[in-house]
């Protein structure tokens, strides 16, 4: 059996370009994102006690962002994979029948960007201690060599007692929720926004 040099490019630029897609397409998948921690706080409603409830949540990706090809060099801008939003909180005065819902709460400062949580209802449509759903959004924010690259990712995950969360309400009132035993981490769906 002949193959002409045309015929044997042709079935290495075919076999190529099918080995490529796949692998192509694993790497610009997005890892699921891990919530290791949260923490749920209300207060007991009492006269004199104190009247704020909290909602701390930590959380990290485990993915590297490629912010694209550097204008001034060539080079690729990268985000190394591993940053975290920590201790975001969201502080509010249950006491004068506030929720957590429609604000933007900030995760501690990082390097190369940073991070923020959302509060949103539950699975029962509205908002409750014990079932709401927490959204983030990680944004990549790099300067290098004078230029901004920036990309932004989000992520929603759903935290219910009895079944993410766990924990107790004491006898005045005061609930402490958190990750419940075998529910660390928490993974949630990344996606480029």
């Amino acid at each position: 059996m002949q193959f002409t040099t045309s015929t044997l490019a042709a079935i290495l630029a075919f076999t190529s370009s099918t080995v490529a897609t796949p692998l192509q397409a694993r790497q610009n998948a997005l890892q699921d994102w891990k919530v290791t921690g949260v923490a749920v706080g209300t207060p007991s409603g009492r006269p004199g006690s104190y009247p704020w409830s909290s909602i701390t949540a930590n959380i990290t990706d485990p993915n590297e962002i490629n912010l694209g090809t550097a204008q001034s060099d060539g080079s690729t801008v990268i985000v190394p994979a591993g940053s975290q939003g920590i201790n975001c909180v969201a502080k509010y005065f249950s006491k004068g029948g506030e929720t957590p819902l429609g604000r933007t709460w900030p995760c501690d400062p990082v390097e190369d960007g940073y991070w923020t949580m959302k509060v949103l209802a539950g699975s029962s449509g509205s908002y409750s201690s014990t079932n709401f759903n927490l959204k983030f959004t990680h944004v990549a924010d790099l300067v290098y060599q004078g230029s901004q690259y920036t990309a932004s990712f989000e992520g929603e995950g759903h935290f219910e007692v009895g079944n993410q969360l766990a924990g107790t309400c004491g006898g005045s009132g005061v609930c402490g929720w958190g990750l419940a035993p075998g529910k660390n981490p928490v993974l949630v769906k990344a996606n480029k926004i």
